[in-house]
C-alpha cells in the first residue's frame, strides 16, 4: 500500500477493492496506467497519490456492456447526449466518477474529474487530469499495440499540455479518416489546448 493519509487510505482501499472484482486484463491496464501515472506526477511535480487514485479507478466501468453502460448511467441520473447513445463505452468514465463519489465517497473533485473525463479530456484539464489521461491512453501494452503512440510518449516527461495534443491529434485523425464522428469534447479539448499553447 503506499503511503496514504488515513481518508485518502480508505477511498484508496475502497477502489483497490473495487477493481479486485474486475476481469484480469482490465485489472492489468489499470495496475499499467496506475504506474505510468505515478511516474508522470513524479516527473512533473503533482501529487503521486492523487494521480494513482485516479488511475486505478478510471476504468471501474469498462467492463459493463453497452445496454449496461446505458442503464446504469440513466439510473444515476447521468445526463446522456446523441453521441454517448450511439456510442455507450464512453460513458465508462462518468460512470466510473459516479461511483467514486457516491458510493466509494471520494471528495476530491480532481480525482473525480480525471476518471470522468479521461477518454475525452475537457477544456482546462487540472495536471492531475492530464496525467491520468495520458497516462490511460500510453500505458505500454497500449504503446506495444499501437507504434504511432511512441510520439505522444516522447512528449510526456517535457510538457503535459504538448502531451495532450499529441495525443488528439493522432486519434482525431484516426477518427476522421474512418468518417467517424468525434465527440465535442474533444474538440473543445484541442481547441483549449492548441489556443493555450500558440
Amino acid at each position: 500500500m503506499r503511503n496514504l493519509d488515513t481518508g485518502f487510505d480508505k477511498v484508496y482501499r475502497r477502489i483497490e477493492s473495487r477493481v479486485s472484482e474486475l476481469p484480469d486484463s482490465l485489472i492489468a491496464h489499470i495496475e499499467r496506467t496506475r504506474d505510468l501515472a505515478e511516474r508522470l506526477a513524479d516527473i512533473h511535480g503533482v501529487n503521486p497519490q492523487r494521480c494513482s487514485m485516479g488511475a486505478i479507478a478510471h476504468d471501474l466501468a469498462r467492463h459493463l456492456t453497452e445496454s449496461q453502460l446505458l442503464v446504469e448511467s440513466q439510473s444515476s441520473n447521468i445526463t446522456v447526449n446523441s453521441y454517448e447513445y450511439k456510442a455507450p463505452v464512453l460513458l465508462h468514465g462518468p460512470l466510473a466518477a459516479h461511483w467514486l463519489k457516491s458510493d466509494l465517497n471520494c471528495q476530491d473533485e480532481e480525482v473525480i474529474n480525471s476518471v470522468k473525463y479521461h477518454t475525452t479530456g475537457h477544456p482546462e484539464m487540472t495536471d492531475i487530469e492530464k496525467i491520468v489521461f495520458i497516462a490511460d491512453k500510453v500505458e505500454p501494452d497500449k504503446v506495444q499495440r499501437n507504434p504511432e503512440l511512441e510520439l505522444v510518449v516522447s512528449r510526456m516527461e517535457a510538457n503535459l499540455d504538448a502531451t495532450v495534443l499529441e495525443y488528439l491529434k493522432l486519434r482525431i485523425g484516426s477518427i476522421l479518416d474512418k468518417k467517424g464522428v468525434v465527440h465535442p469534447l474533444a474538440i473543445d479539448t484541442w481547441n483549449y489546448f492548441l489556443q493555450k499553447n500558440s
